[in-house]
């Protein structure tokens, strides 16, 4: 029995040994396969690209000069033709009397349409003879093309392309492209299609209102009548080292404006941009887009002065502007989204989104809800005047020098309280602590001021004095007066004190 049992432990053995065997042959063979599919996969892939990139080419490559004109069809949509003139600019052909018009094509995209009209380039050959094609022009959206276009030069030549329907459903990274007197369906890039489908009405150039916000001195917002439905204005002069916090909303209130909404009304200011060309301004489209009753009037002013701006080269660029009066005034509805807007003598559409700054703005909320609106900064002096107190008053003056001809590194200002130095630094930390205090709460109707108790007298490096006055309003709370207006109260003991 024991032989026996020997003799099976033997053939399982030589069992398992086959068995590596076989498996150490078989790893060797999908090695070898897989080796082999590898290269020629990559061969075929290969071989594809050539066949690919010898696919691409040009239909035709000009000069700019050799260029007469462009027709564009544009699938749904009148005919438009552009011409180049003697100095190179394209300009838009009357549709009935073929005359040039008396503008040029805005340059952006006249730089576009001059680039394929000079070279129109394809980026794949899908049929090699129209055989292969022809019949199926509907499939390929070439029966009615997405547009057709005309290209017509100098010496009498004209190349008819017309563009169909995307060949890349998913991605419309190119499109189906036949060519008038050429056997092939080509694939065109989808950037060559976009550019050959410009709207007509995006021709016309559309000048840069170029608002300088840094150079605004008043924001307003009219009725049709003329009448100011809200505004704000610069107290002082655009140069002034403080001038950004010196505004003030005039209409239909007055009261100090805050100064990050001020920012933000002067940075939309700066970022307007027209539309669209519309029409010229005449009696009948007047009537026609909504001028007869504006729904509003815009008007930005600018004081002359200079801007300056870092160029692509790093050098600092410095521009001179003329004062300036910017009066947009909206029509009707172009769309859900849009306005007409008469800006000189034309009319544009313009975006809701933009106007929305100024003409949904509640003039409330861009008022100032800080008591104290001076930065440091800013500061010169201040005189706390309260009822049975000593008045006190804070002078800052800059050190220029320690009186020995040694230039300060530290501290650049001291504080005289009563004509007594102090620690500049705590008068910084307790001025900081001020500015902090807001008021309580906005007032149902506006108050007089009666039985002030404290008074705060605020002089600017620019000149300019500011006035707040605390008075009782019940037992809780201060009536606060800033500047002569009244629109807020503040609870009883809520400012904090100088030292």
């Amino acid at each position: 029995m024991q032989k026996v049992e020997r003799q099976k432990h033997k053939d399982r053995k030589r069992r398992r040994l086959t068995g590596v065997l076989l498996c150490a042959l078989l790893l060797v063979i999908c090695v070898t396969v897989g080796f082999l599919m590898r290269d020629k996969a990559e061969k075929t892939a290969a071989e594809a690209k050539v066949r690919y990139e010898a696919q691409t080419g040009n239909i035709f490559l000009r000069d700019e000069s050799e260029l007469k004109s462009l027709t564009l069809i544009q699938q749904g949509k009148d005919p438009w033709t552009v011409e180049r003139d003697a100095e190179g600019n394209l300009r838009l052909l009357h549709e009935e009397t073929g005359e040039p018009s008396s503008w040029t094509v805005d340059e952006n995209i006249a730089e576009l349409l001059m680039s394929v009209a000079t070279n129109l380039t394809y980026e794949d050959v899908f049929a090699e003879k129209r055989s292969e094609w022809e019949g199926a022009e509907e499939a390929f959206g070439l029966k009615d093309p997405l547009v057709t276009a005309v290209f017509s030069f100098q010496d009498g030549k004209d190349v008819t392309v017309h563009i169909g329907k995307s060949a890349d459903p998913e991605n419309s990274s190119y499109y189906y492209m036949s060519v008038d007197g050429d056997e092939r369906l080509y694939a065109v890039s989808a950037g060559i299609t976009e550019d050959l489908n410009t709207e007509q009405t995006l021709l016309h150039p559309v000048p840069r209102l170029e608002i300088q916000s840094a150079l605004l001195d008043r924001i307003s917002v009219k009725n049709a009548d003329g009448s100011v439905r809200k505004e704000w204005r610069l107290q002082g002069d655009v140069k002034d080292q403080d001038a950004a916090e010196n505004w003030q909303l005039t209409a239909p209130f007055t009261y100090p404006a805050d100064y990050n909404s001020i920012v933000n009304l002067k940075d939309n200011a700066g970022n307007l941009r027209l539309g669209v060309f519309v029409d010229k301004a005449n009696e009948e489209t007047l009537k026609i887009y909504g001028f007869e009753e504006p729904s509003a009037i815009l008007e930005f002013h600018t004081a002359a002065g200079s801007t300056g701006t870092v160029g692509m080269s790093g050098v600092f660029d410095v521009s001179d502007w003329e004062e300036h009066l910017y009066t947009l005034t909206i029509g009707g509805r172009k769309s859900e989204m849009s306005s007409y807007i008469l800006y000189e003598d034309s009319i544009y559409s313009i975006s809701d989104f933009t106007m929305s700054a100024f003409l949904n703005v509640e003039p409330t909320s861009t008022v100032a809800r800080y008591v104290v609106t001076i930065p440091l900064t800013s500061l010169e002096n201040a005189v706390v005047e309260k009822q049975g107190q000593e008045t006190v008053s804070y002078v800052l003056e800059p050190v220029e020098n320690a009186g020995n001809g040694e230039e300060v590194t530290g501290e650049k200002y001291r504080c005289l309280k009563n004509g007594v130095e102090i620690p500049y630094e705590t008068f910084e930390a307790a001025w900081d602590r001020l500015l902090t205090v807001t008021v309580s709460g906005k007032l149902s109707q506006e108050y007089k001021p009666t039985n002030v108790h404290t008074k705060y007298t605020f002089r600017t490096v620019s000149g300019r004095t500011h006035v707040l006055e605390l008075s009782d309003l019940d037992q809780m709370h201060d009536l606060v007066t800033l500047d002569g207006a009244s629109r807020f109260y503040l609870i009883k003991d809520g400012m904090t004190e100088l030292p």
